[in-house]
């Protein structure tokens, strides 16, 4: 089967491996004209994990990732610890799976090195897709026609194909801009580097933080309820006295590592909701990841979801018949994340609670308690 994978995200990556394991000859378009830095930190769930160490990738993961031993969610003021979950050997030993932090573009590298052993070639820089087409062509913006059995949109939150093929309602702002920062951990005072990764919670807002990178380098997002601005970008600047104006009198550990940020290191993003789609498929076209179901980021799954799509649709379209297979994918899919995107949406509510002391008694679900790491898309039935 040809197929031709829109966007070298981590999801269009890892189906683009998945259907090579399995002997598929893959595409891969993506518009930028080179893989870099964009992005931070990112982390791997167990569910994640598995569908990496079908690929045989998970040691190469592993050792460029940071395993937590602990993970805090902490009051936003005194720093008292609220919740204390174990990580590291503990999960692995329960979900028979890691748990750890890398950095974005050391997954990208991984993952592109190894498509890149695998079929040469296959990954096609600096090539935007102007149109996709049910029939399996899409069109470049240079001109170029591509025709494929399936073409798979995994061109991420502002997918063209989905703009293109698939009925979508209007992305709603949610009323909160969040900031991501990366902090050489060696620039902040040493009684303030942070020992685990966790969350500081208060009302209407929360930061976020880990390590990534042998731990010389954190990553943190900060959330705040805020109005009268909403673009949608990762790549927009902002600078520390911007951030600090919300987190002044955060605990000190928050503030200074705001303080450490570097000049060309603070960027700042609108929070849109986007409702699940009534379907993935149109035609010879499907959607992964962001494409199909892009969520908030509060419990962590968005790309842990993408990776599952990937192995779930490259293991349909092995073992059906095309349109049956793109049927059973949709099937197995959506569900799980139209769910995991209204729980993501409830659970940061929870933590911007008015009482962050009440955050364990809130009655909303976080990711383990919803059994979202137990989920195997290797082996789960299509």
């Amino acid at each position: 089967m040809k197929a031709v994978i829109v966007g070298a995200g981590i999801g269009g990556l890892t189906c683009a491996l998945a259907l090579r394991q399995r002997g598929h000859d893959v595409t891969v378009l993506e518009q930028a004209p080179q893989l870099g830095e964009i992005g931070a930190g990112i982390t791997i769930t167990p569910n994640a994990d598995r569908v990496f160490a079908d690929l045989g990738l998970s040691d190469r993961m592993v050792a460029q990732s940071v395993i937590p031993e602990r993970q805090l969610t902490q009051h936003w003021q005194s720093g008292d610890i609220i919740r204390d979950v174990e990580r590291g050997a503990a999960t692995a030993q329960h979900y028979g799976a890691g748990y750890y932090h890398i950095h974005r573009a050391d997954l990208h590298s991984i993952l592109v090195d190894a498509l890149s052993a695998a079929a040469p070639d296959s990954l096609k820089l600096a090539t935007p897709v102007q149109d996709a087409r049910p029939d399996g062509t899409v069109l470049t913006e240079a001109g170029t026609a591509v025709k494929a059995d399936i073409v798979i949109g995994a061109d991420g939150v502002k997918s063209q194909v989905r703009s293109r093929l698939f009925a979508t309602e209007e992305p709603k702002f949610t009323g909160q801009v969040a900031w991501r920062g990366l902090v050489p951990r060696c620039s902040v005072e040493t009684d303030m580097q942070p020992h685990f990764p966790g969350v500081h919670i208060g009302p209407k807002k929360l930061f976020m933080r880990y390590p990534v990178r042998a731990e010389t380098l954190v990553n943190y997002a900060a959330f705040v309820e805020l109005y009268g601005w909403q673009e949608e970008s990762w790549t927009i600047p902002s600078s520390r006295a911007e951030l600090l104006e919300h987190f002044a009198v955060w605990a000190p550990e928050v503030t200074a590592l705001i303080h450490a940020t570097p000049d060309d290191q603070l960027f700042k993003w609108a929070l849109f909701v986007r409702a699940p789609l009534d379907t993935w498929i149109n035609g010879r076209v499907t959607l992964l990841g962001d494409a199909a179901h892009a969520m908030l980021p509060f419990m962590g799954q968005g790309a842990a979801t993408a990776i599952e799509d990937a192995m779930v649709l490259a293991r349909a379209l092995d073992a059906y018949p095309l349109d049956e297979a793109l049927e059973r994918y949709d099937t197995a899919r959506r569900p799980r994340t139209s769910a995991i995107q209204e729980n993501a949406r409830l659970l940061g509510l929870q933590f911007q609670g008015e009482d962050p002391n009440a955050f364990n008694s809130g009655g909303i679900k976080n990711e383990e308690q919803l059994g979202l790491f137990d989920y195997d898309a290797v082996h789960v039935d299509i």
